[in-house]
């Protein structure tokens, strides 16, 4: 057995957390862009008269677009200007309740990817792109196919080291997927040679970067952000608006970080394809916490060690018994998983799949990141962890 760690259990959100997230900003943005519009408007006459009869100020032409605030105490460049102010209204604002969850999280997480960052050589504080990427959820996955923490998308993970095979992932593998982000960002700073642009870079690749800077002659971010896709030209601000607020999260009325349940685990190697039910039945162990424990595993199957290259490493409880590798060692070869693929055809249910192959509903559910209530699609393609004896 290998030493124990600390792993955080929290709730599957039913509706995925960053997809709601996304949408109360477009709505909070477009609030903001009409009101700039109305605020826009010269005041005159009669209507200037009242604004100040209730209390308004003269109106005048300020100064800059940006300022420099009081910074953080940070390890990563800092600045404040409407933009930041903008993320930072939307985060105490709308966007409360999910950025408390962050928090939450961040409580377990930070104090984790810190020392791996400073061990690579990176600022600390990138711990907040992680934040904005994932709200630190290790299942965490787009549209675009990014996963984990630091939302990878599969071929920059593979090319910094990353598996992304059929039954494992690495990308939601804390340590491994925070190393390979930080010299990823380490990469990008060596070639932008600017923090801001490395960060710009992380979220809409190097290319569009280097092509907007280009296009605008210029070498700053605040400069070439209006040649950038959106969600870009936020990210750099958003990434500063959740660095500050995590600063002092009691100043804008967040209350302590409470993270949900923590556990003690361990680690033991597994060589053969097994299912996480089998698992957990047989060393009695929750089933949903062991699926939990160990989000690299796409199928929710043990690779078999010819194909993974070595034994995987299965995260279990601490208090999980020691005779547990022991009675697994026993079970029969016919209890071992593989993978099948399948494509949906008219009339077909899960259930119905299921019984032909001889496979678990809720496992079928599991490989394929959908509920046993999903509709399915013609021609849908699943993936099905079936028995060895079934195997084709």
């Amino acid at each position: 057995m290998i030493a124990a760690t600390w792993v955080v259990l929290g709730a599957v959100a039913g509706v995925d957390e960053m997809v709601s997230m996304r949408a109360m900003e477009r709505a909070f943005f477009a609030d903001e862009a009409r009101r700039s519009v109305a605020q826009s408007q010269p005041v005159r006459g009669w209507k200037l008269k009242r604004a100040i009869g209730r209390g308004a100020h003269w109106p005048v032409q300020a100064l800059s677009s940006h300022s420099s605030g009081t910074p953080p105490a940070l390890d990563i460049p800092w600045t404040t200007n409407p933009r930041v102010e903008a993320y930072i209204r939307f985060f105490t604002g709308r966007g409360r309740r999910t950025f408390q969850h962050w928090l939450d999280r961040s409580a377990v997480f930070i104090p984790k990817l810190r020392p791996i960052l400073e061990e690579v050589g990176a600022p600390r504080d990138l711990v907040y792109l992680a934040m904005i990427e994932s709200g630190f959820r290790a299942r965490a996955r787009s549209r675009a196919g990014a996963q984990g923490v630091w939302q990878f998308i599969p071929a920059t993970a593979r090319s910094f080291g990353l598996k992304t095979g059929h039954f494992v992932d690495e990308r939601a593998d804390l340590d491994q997927a925070t190393r390979a982000a930080a010299r990823y960002l380490l990469a990008l700073h060596d070639r932008f040679d600017d923090w801001y642009l490395a960060w710009a870079a992380y979220n809409a690749g190097p290319g569009r970067v280097r092509r907007a800077q280009t296009r605008t002659g210029e070498r700053d971010f605040w400069a070439i952000s209006s040649e950038l896709p959106t969600e870009t030209r936020n990210y750099v601000p958003k990434l500063l608006a959740a660095a500050t607020l995590a600063q002092r999260p009691e100043h804008y009325g967040f209350r302590p970080p409470s993270p949900d349940e923590v556990i003690e685990t361990r680690l033991m190697p597994i060589e053969r394809p097994l299912s996480l039910e089998k698992i957990a039945q047989v060393c009695g162990i929750d089933g949903a916490t062991l699926w939990q424990l160990n989000p690299t595993l796409k199928q929710g199957i043990t690779p078999p060690k010819h194909l993974y290259g070595k034994a995987f490493n299965l995260r279990l409880p601490k208090a999980t018994p020691e005779t547990c590798a022991d009675e697994l060692a026993k079970l029969p070869v016919e209890d071992n998983r593989f993978i099948q693929t399948y494509r949906i055809r008219r009339g077909d249910t899960l259930s119905g799949i299921a019984k032909r192959w001889g496979a678990k509903v809720l496992e079928i559910a599991r490989a394929n990141n959908i509920t046993t209530r999903t509709t399915l699609r013609l021609g849908q393609k699943l993936i099905i962890p079936i028995p060895a004896h079934k195997r084709r």
